[in-house]
């Protein structure tokens, strides 16, 4: 075979190959999206971005949420820990209070662990007007085990 044989046959295979190309492109085109319908897309696409900066907007002001809520129990277990600390301490120093002893001193002890935790009055005043543990829990929007704890904590000072 000659060279302009084999420079037919290339011809005619690059000629086959670009009328595949373009039936598939053609194809394409055909599946495309009419440009009378483009504006509706567009329209949706915006409500479907707008939908999602609303999504985000709600995360986000939920995370913040989340995060105050996280610092306030944060803060809560620092201050019953610290009370804690204070207890060991003075347990350790053994305070013991002795009948005939002047208990003028215990009332300035309880108000000192009220004035710790920014609920203690609060949780105190409720279980003196015989109000359960649970019910000043839901109260107060706290833990019962909290309520508790800040419950002793006063009795124990006394």
């Amino acid at each position: 075979m000659g060279v302009f044989n084999w420079i037919f046959i290339f011809i005619m295979v690059i000629g086959f190959i670009m009328i595949i190309v373009s039936i598939l492109n053609i194809n394409k085109y055909n599946n495309a999206t009419p440009i009378s319908n483009i504006d509706d897309y567009i329209k949706k696409m915006k409500n479907t971005i707008d939908q999602a900066d609303l999504a985000i907007d709600d995360l986000n002001l939920m995370s913040e949420e989340i995060f105050k809520r996280f610092d306030e129990k944060q803060k809560q277990l620092l201050f019953l820990y610290e009370t804690i600390e204070k207890k060991k301490n003075i347990s350790n120093n053994k305070f013991d209070i002795k009948i005939g002893e002047d208990t003028s001193n215990l009332n300035t002890k309880q108000k000192y662990t009220s004035s710790l935790h920014p609920m203690a009055s609060k949780i105190n005043e409720l279980y003196e007007q015989n109000m359960s543990v649970s019910e000043i829990a839901k109260t107060l929007n706290m833990g019962k085990g909290e309520v508790e704890l800040i419950i002793n904590l006063g009795k124990d000072s006394l």
